[in-house]
């Protein structure tokens, strides 16, 4: 039996899906890249397949494309980075959509019949074309990507350059709102490219959308016992027990996705109740305060779920949610609840 579980909930995720398309009036391209953000892309796509709601995947490269195809994913895939010499024939095979933002990108797929969306850099610094129209025949969609979309000021400027840019195209998709950028309710794009708050995560203060959390972490105590007062916790004893305390031991370190960061300042849950982490995280365990509780080896806690979510670990981290999601490790057993 696993030690750790990610657990993840169909009924929350198409709840999200379902408000999100309702409040942005537009249909969804989910963000599954870097396997749906670490949650698990095969999983993801398999609850998203049945929604109408849901036109494309989009993925960062051709192999993440290849590996949802296998797993019989049939909805578009978009392939965000683009694609280089010799991908192409991967492209056909696979049925994967390419987003081209650069000159190679186009002559790779010169003269096979592939349609590909064409990506602009409006203030991003990464990829996509500035000013160039791309007049070709098998451009299925237009997009751009907000570099920082809680910033309104500069955000309506990348819009309003982009709307300028797609005015030389037709009939074609045309997406730039991301979870957070959802806000804009961008009139003349047709699609919205969501990926955290497809979780749940609202990826802004105030954030106008009811969402579910969708996911949970837990992981079991393995070790309890008490400690005498001034007795060293963990790695470079960052913590000293300052009277007789008693201990946990999770099944869960940095190795597994809990940021070496969080060590003193975090907290983990044991039935709702909040036991801080004491000392160094460790890679495969973590040292919890277990004083006033009746807890016990075996027992599970909460790192992720009704109690803090991705976004409260990170603030607490000093990074993003995103980073957080993708560092959970294979060895963290993924389980959908349907």
């Amino acid at each position: 039996m696993a030690r750790a579980l990610l657990e993840i909930n169909a009924e929350a995720i198409r709840h999200n899906i379902k408000v999100i398309r309702k409040f942005s009036g537009k249909k969804i391209i989910a963000v599954v890249k870097a396997d749906a953000y670490g949650v698990s892309a095969t999983h993801v796509c398999r609850i998203l397949e049945t929604l109408n709601d849901v036109s494309y995947y989009a993925v960062a490269c051709i192999e993440e494309g290849i590996e949802l195809r296998k797993a019989g994913i049939k909805k578009d895939i978009l392939i965000l980075g683009g694609v280089l010499k010799g991908e192409e024939k991967a492209l056909y095979e696979y049925h994967l959509t390419p987003v081209v933002s650069h000159p190679q990108h186009l002559k790779a797929i010169e003269g096979l019949n592939i349609g590909f969306h064409i990506k602009y850099d409006t203030g991003m610094g990464r990829l996509g074309f500035l000013e160039e129209i791309i007049k070709d025949d098998r451009v299925r969609g237009v997009l751009t990507h907000l570099s920082s979309p809680l910033d309104r000021e500069f955000s309506l400027k990348q819009i309003e350059k982009f709307e300028r840019i797609i005015k030389a195209y037709r009939n074609v998709d045309i997406h730039l709102e991301s979870s957070a950028g959802v806000v804009y309710k961008v009139p003349f794009a047709t699609h919205v490219r969501i990926g955290l708050a497809i979780y749940g995560e609202k990826p802004a203060p105030n954030y106008p959308i009811d969402l579910k959390r969708a996911l949970s972490i837990k992981a079991r105590i393995i070790s309890v016992k008490n400690l005498p007062a001034g007795y060293p916790i963990s790695y470079s004893r960052t913590h000293i027990t300052e009277r007789e305390k008693k201990v946990g031991v999770v099944a869960f370190g940095y190795a597994d996705g809990l940021a070496k960061s969080l060590s003193n300042v975090g907290y983990l849950y044991w039935n709702g109740k909040p036991v801080k982490i004491l000392g160094n995280i460790t890679m495969d365990m973590t040292i919890i305060d277990l004083e006033g509780t009746d807890a016990n080896v075996g027992d599970w806690v909460e790192v992720v779920g009704d109690h803090q979510g991705f976004s409260d670990l990170a603030k607490l981290a000093g990074t993003i949610p995103y980073e957080i999601m993708c560092n959970v490790s294979s060895r963290v057993k993924r389980i959908l609840l349907l």
